[in-house]
């Protein structure tokens, strides 16, 4: 965790909270950064001729964003229990600054590509409720078991010598269909049904893993 300044803390808006004696149905709107670790994931890359970005897989935050519902039940002892469903749309980002040949001109680039991660999420959970000052606050581990829908870069690399290269990248990356990420989660509440959540969450599942020839494997999603 002493790494936790590179990481992104997943915030989210709680507008519903429907309350039948202890059981408790919320919608919310999330917002955060989404990137990769490990050997695998780089902070700067390259285009390829014109086609693909050489790793799309980028150390940088990109910013995400979801809908999800959530129902829990809270006991007598204030032991917590349930899961929350919902899409999401995840993308990181790797800077492009490179110098390449077009045609017989050499031009130095710079520009961004995104990759954008297509998900439906199931996040099943435990955990406990602590009152302080008279308000709550929730408290709960578990996993997000992801299904990825649609992987796709996104690339843009413009040169700083040639007005006339301007560069774009659309290649689907799909690669795997799932991931898997233990999350850690604390939410409250205020008035009028509204709270808010700060989460972290680690990726378990290897994105190179089945790509030939992709080099250093080890890349790994945070949240």
């Amino acid at each position: 965790m002493k790494q936790i300044s590179t990481f992104f803390l997943f915030f989210g808006l709680l507008p519903l909270s429907l309350k039948a004696q202890q059981l408790e149905i919320r919608a919310n709107l999330n917002s955060g950064l989404y990137s990769y670790r490990g050997a695998g994931a780089e902070s700067v890359s390259r285009i390829n001729g014109t086609t693909y970005t050489n790793n799309p897989y980028g150390s940088k935050g990109g910013l995400s964003y979801g809908l999800s519902f959530n129902i829990r039940k809270v006991t007598r002892q204030h032991f917590i229990y349930g899961a929350d469903l919902g899409y999401e749309m995840l993308r990181s980002r790797v800077n492009l600054e490179y110098q390449d040949v077009i045609g017989d001109i050499a031009s130095s680039f710079k520009g961004n590509t995104y990759l954008n991660n297509s998900f439906i999420n199931l996040f099943p959970y435990i955990g406990s409720r602590f009152l302080v000052s008279k308000h709550t606050f929730d408290i709960v581990g578990g996993m997000d078991i992801g299904y990825i829908l649609s992987s796709t870069e996104k690339g843009h690399a413009k040169s700083t010598d040639n007005a006339a290269f301007d560069i774009q990248t659309s290649v689907d990356r799909l690669n795997r269909k799932n991931d898997l990420r233990p999350r850690i989660q604390l939410s409250t509440e205020f008035e009028h049904g509204i709270g808010i959540y700060i989460a972290y969450s680690h990726g378990l599942k290897d994105y190179k893993e089945k790509l030939l020839g992709g080099g250093k494997s080890e890349t790994y999603s945070r949240m």
